[in-house]
């Protein structure tokens, strides 16, 4: 523990914004979330999710804390109502994976031949990966923040320095909100469409075909829908659900899961990945007594880095405090 309590603003209750908040206030600091969406409304709520790193950069430092959010997984999939499970994963790259790195973080993986599954391809992989059942995980997150004291209030923030002197300290895990809340032209949206359709009986392991376009597909079992997949449209800022890409989406999943024809539409939902060439993730000093350490750009691996970005943010500030 520090030896004494400070106040802290933590902007963005998405994944990154509820982990770092959790972490800091298991280490005795007081803490306000800020969010200008509701909880249901963040891009985390509509993201599937599962572990592995994707538009995520740059890759040594995401690796290290995509293995330590691994780690963070495997402990609480111990807890049977975090909303964490292992399932197996069947990863097919039509073309080369610059992600593959991530088979070195596993535990359990291996080599498997796509054309004994239907899907010919030059690598493919069944791997061993934490799901995150979004529903369930993020609500337990907040109930957790909750049960400690932390207050979440729901108002729009126009930048950091705003927040003093009233805050000691002031967490940036604004998302693609980075482009206005502190002025980064390099981050941008990648928007994100995905269809939640009826579960299938005795379906329990996921599909990802990977290949360099826009769209990609993604087959994601939760545990009461199936999650399909999906668009990486970087540049566009609209959340409006696409009719033509529920339909494509569905069709193009169809093609790899055929029983994926007799389930039942459930919904769409739309992100915006925060999209960045580096992930920011460093102090900053915005003036004098006015620290802000920026958290964001995290691509589309946000639930794959968030444990591991919150422990750096709890060093950085730990780091801070006991300096001054």
């Amino acid at each position: 523990m520090v030896s004494a309590q400070r106040k802290i603003a933590v902007v963005g209750q998405g994944v990154m914004g509820l982990t770092c908040a959790l972490k800091l206030r298991e280490w005795g600091h007081d803490v306000t979330i800020y969010s200008r969406e509701e909880f249901s409304e963040t891009t985390s709520m509509s993201a599937g999710a599962y572990w592995w790193p994707h538009k995520a950069y740059p890759q040594e430092r995401v690796a290290k804390w995509s293995r330590e959010t691994f780690e963070a997984y495997a402990a609480l999939s111990a807890d049977g109502d975090s909303g964490v499970r292992f399932q197996k994963h069947r990863r097919f790259c039509l073309d080369p994976d610059d992600s593959a790195y991530a088979l070195d973080l596993v535990d359990e993986w291996k080599a498997i031949d796509g054309a004994a599954y239907g899907i010919p391809c030059p690598e493919a992989y069944e791997v061993m990966l934490p799901v995150i059942d979004v529903p369930t995980f993020m609500p337990y997150l907040k109930a957790r923040l909750d049960g400690l004291g932390v207050v979440f209030r729901v108002e729009e923030v126009a930048a950091p320095d705003l927040l003093f002197p009233d805050f000691d300290l002031v967490v940036n895990c604004s998302g693609v909100g980075a482009f206005h809340f502190v002025n980064d032209g390099r981050v941008f949206p990648i928007r994100g469409q995905v269809v939640s359709v009826s579960p299938i009986a005795g379906f329990d392991y996921s599909i990802r075909v990977y290949q360099k376009e826009e769209a990609f597909t993604l087959i994601l079992p939760r545990k009461n829908d199936i999650i399909l997949g999906g668009t990486t449209q970087a540049g566009r800022w609209d959340r409006e659900a696409s009719p033509e890409d529920t339909e494509l989406i569905v069709e193009r999943c169809k093609q790899f899961l055929p029983e994926l024809g007799d389930c039942t539409l459930l919904g769409t939902a739309v992100g915006l990945r925060p999209g960045r060439k580096q992930v920011r993730l460093e102090l900053e000093l915005t003036g004098k007594g006015r620290p802000v350490i920026h958290n964001y750009g995290h691509g589309g691996g946000g639930y794959t880095v968030a444990l591991g970005c919150a422990n750096e943010v709890r060093a950085l500030a730990n780091d801070y405090f006991s300096g001054t």
